[in-house]
């Protein structure tokens, strides 16, 4: 009966997560996450209580996302990205190759702060505009924007929901997750950059024409309180954590607040906040953490537990290689929300040392987040991203993404995992 559960869990895994990638006929990927978490539901291979559970252990990282969504939507309509776009722009004093590099910048902290998902959706057409209007070659320009996100969502628990994911599932620290993650984060962003300004340098060469006048809002007042209500918002994120107390309330509060002070203004309706929220992401988070519980009752999961013990003895290289390098090998095989849900669950329900499994966590996460800069089905973000460069005429194929990809997540990754090391080694 064991054996007959196991292999029944794995083909809805299976079939769940070809779905999710593929999608066939533009099928959204909630739609088979949440069928494959009813299913295992109605076969009992999960139980209620098991699911009451599975919504606690996931409710802050999902109602965080939920408020930083709202957050985003606010800001991008106030002009806070055009704002940065075109400090960018000005930054570069003509110099094309170092408006390149601002661009960088510009997504590495929107990803730091509003996460990955703020620099693909809302950075990347604001970008494409910019570099048109500046009669420049948007591919290179693209690809920073795509590979950015994914790069540069190393850095807090709030960059990403693959960061929130493991954050909560080994009870982490904000303050030392950032701390520990702060050198990995920026080697692989440089490595990233430089890299990148190397093989498109021939596109970035030249000048363009710096737009001379500052940046004026459609409405300066609406731009303030936007910019105050972010400040506030992530002021009061970073006070929660302080306080080891649930951060998503706070992200909430302040999109909820945002939304209403805006709505009083004038400036916002409501249906704006609620539309600006990818409900089908959350649904797909649900589904396949459900997937994934029923191939851990199954003993599955546990198949792995050896090599969690092995790489928890410590903190060589080579164990964080392993760790870091299976969650990549993963992220592209099954996708990286699915990989880190794996991942934390394996972490969390193994025999590790709880004092070692953070930075088990640690190298899970580099795996995970620059892992898909390989293929373009390593992240959701990444499809996200690749949908609104094509609807723009730029023409990038699965084979150009891996041919960058090999060059160039190999070094980023390598970047990362050095830094790693030598995090865990300064932070004990």
């Amino acid at each position: 009966m064991r054996c007959m559960d196991a292999v029944a869990s794995s083909v809805i895994l299976l079939l769940t997560l070809i779905l999710v990638i593929f999608r066939p006929r533009g099928l959204p990927a909630a739609i088979p996450a949440a069928m494959g978490g009813l299913i295992v539901l109605a076969t009992r291979f999960v139980s209620l209580h098991q699911a009451w559970q599975i919504m606690r252990l996931a409710q802050d990282a999902l109602v965080f996302l939920v408020g930083m969504m709202i957050v985003s939507a606010i800001v991008e309509r106030a002009g806070f990205f055009d704002w940065c776009a075109l400090l960018a722009a000005r930054a570069g004093n003509g110099n094309v190759r170092r408006l390149y590099l601002f661009i960088f910048l510009t997504g590495t902290i929107i990803t730091a702060f509003l996460s990955l998902d703020a620099t693909a959706i809302v950075l990347t057409p604001i970008v494409y505009t910019m570099a048109t209007r500046f009669k420049l070659r948007p591919l290179p320009f693209m690809f920073a924007c795509g590979f950015i996100a994914n790069t540069a969502s190393l850095f807090m628990p709030i960059s990403n929901l693959t960061n929130l994911l493991i954050y909560h599932a080994l009870d982490l620290s904000f303050l030392r997750f950032s701390a520990v993650m702060l050198l990995p984060a920026i080697l692989a962003v440089a490595a990233n950059a430089l890299l990148f300004t190397y093989l498109f340098r021939h596109d970035l060469s030249g000048h363009y024409h710096a737009p001379p006048e500052p940046f004026h809002p459609d409405d300066q007042s609406f731009f303030t309180v936007a910019v105050v209500g972010l400040t506030l918002t992530l002021a009061a994120i970073f006070g929660a954590s302080v306080l080891h107390l649930p951060i998503g309330w706070s992200a909430l509060a302040g999109g909820v607040i945002m939304t209403l002070v805006c709505w009083w203004k004038g400036w916002v309706r409501p249906d704006v906040a609620v539309r600006s929220v990818s409900w089908n992401l959350i649904v797909l988070v649900l589904g396949l953490f459900l997937v994934v519980q029923a191939v851990e009752n199954a003993g599955l999961t546990n198949r792995l537990d050896g090599l969690s013990r092995w790489t928890s003895t410590g903190h060589s290289f080579l164990q964080i290689m392993a760790v870091a390098g299976g969650t990549a090998l993963g992220s592209n095989l099954i996708n990286n929300i699915p990989m880190t849900i794996v991942a934390g669950t394996v972490l969390r329900a193994s025999g590790t040392a709880a004092s070692l499994r953070p930075a088990l966590g640690y190298a899970a996460l580099i795996g995970t987040n620059i892992g898909p800069n390989l293929t373009i089905t390593g992240s959701l973000a990444t499809l996200i991203w690749l949908s609104i460069v094509q609807r723009r005429g730029v023409s990038i194929t699965a084979g150009q993404f891996l041919r960058l990809g090999i060059v160039a997540t190999p070094i980023i990754f390598m970047s990362a995992v050095v830094g790693l090391w030598v995090s865990l080694h300064v932070f004990g």
